[in-house]
């Protein structure tokens, strides 16, 4: 019974680090697109 509960625990830990690292990337990716089209337009 108290191994199930720490793997629940693991697997959403696991899960919120993973959407944290989706979101930071895909931040950055919107960021690295927006300095991308700023370049172009000082050009």
């Amino acid at each position: 019974m108290f191994e199930q509960v720490v793997g629940d625990g693991a697997n959403l830990f696991i899960l919120i680090v993973a959407v944290l690292i989706g979101f930071a990337s895909a931040l950055g990716y919107v960021d690295f697109q927006k300095t991308k089209k700023e370049e172009k337009n000082e050009h």
